[in-house]
């Protein structure tokens, strides 16, 4: 110990029953402190040292000069379960996390659209899955083929307007899997203005097709925080691989960032709606990924050298 320097006591005591309460066996514990130490001074706000007190039974006490910070939040699974809509870009995932830390369930819903999408850019989304798992539980993941759509979107849409009805689609067929999977809500990355259909005008038009709850934990936060959450997940290094998804691919050269919902219908009358969302459902492909996925990967890669 050295002069100058100090102590807090903190006492936690989750059997009430106990002889003393907190404030009492602070100060018990801090008179110990200062009789044995008596070049330590008190201080309540930044103290050198901070002993933790935790009573638990009558003969148990537990103590501690060191404390880990853990996720916070609330115990995964306890507040439902949502879909998440992953892509393989930095929001997604970090929407994920943010919604497990509040104690929600998570399915992972990735749209994929080979041949013009890549098998890599599947399993950069797998490998993100992955990264979410390590913090609460396996995750089922939904591969929902989405070509044919985008397609049709492209044969019938301009293409100005096309990724607002192409979002419109995602959320028709994530209300499918919702019910399907018995799931309470939808969560993905928008963040407010960020891109054109994360405009307001360009949200409610998307939103009009579903009634289902849709949590958006990224609407107010910009790049910059969201690059930080990603090295802090470790996510940052996959969803920078150059792999793109089928909103990159199909993506318009200028899109409208305040459509029309009337237009938007009257362009989807040309579509086969239900006959598409409803092949795209059945034929969406699942399994389940743990943390250790990544590593069973590099694994079995390994083995073919």
């Amino acid at each position: 110990m050295q002069d100058g320097e100090s102590f807090k006591v903190v006492a936690k005591r989750s059997d009430k029953e106990f002889e003393l309460d907190t404030y009492e066996i602070q100060r018990e514990v801090g008179d110990v402190i200062g009789e044995v130490y008596q070049n330590l001074a008190v201080k309540m706000t930044r103290p050198t040292y901070k002993l933790t007190v935790s009573i638990h039974l009558k003969d148990e006490a537990y103590l501690s000069l060191l404390s880990y910070q853990g996720l916070q939040g609330m115990p995964y699974g306890s507040s439902g379960r949502g879909m998440l809509m992953l892509s393989g870009g930095f929001d997604s995932p970090i929407a994920g996390y943010l919604m497990m830390r509040r104690g929600m369930e998570i399915e992972a819903v990735h749209f994929s659209s080979p041949p013009y999408t890549s098998p890599q850019a599947l399993e950069k989304a797998k490998k993100l899955t992955a990264k979410l798992a390590h913090f609460g539980m396996p995750i089922k993941f939904h591969n929902v083929p989405f070509a044919k759509i985008q397609e049709e979107i492209k044969a019938h849409v301009p293409d100005s307007e096309s990724m607002t009805v192409m979002r419109r689609f995602m959320l028709r067929i994530m209300d499918q899997l919702i019910e399907r999977n018995n799931a309470d809500a939808i969560v993905n990355g928008e963040s407010l203005g960020q891109v054109a259909s994360q405009t307001i005008k360009s949200m409610r038009v998307i939103n009009e097709v579903t009634s289902t709850p849709i949590f958006r934990p990224l609407i107010a936060t910009d790049k910059n925080e969201i690059i930080n959450l990603a090295e802090k997940i470790d996510t940052f290094d996959i969803s920078n691989e150059p792999y793109e998804d089928c909103c990159t691919v199909f993506a318009p050269t200028a899109p409208h960032t305040k459509p029309k919902q009337e237009k938007i219908e009257d362009y989807e009358s040309a579509l086969d709606i239900e006959g598409l969302v409803k092949d795209a459902v059945e034929n969406t492909h699942i399994e389940k990924i743990d943390e250790d996925y990544i590593k069973n990967q590099e694994a079995d890669f390994a083995d073919l050298l």
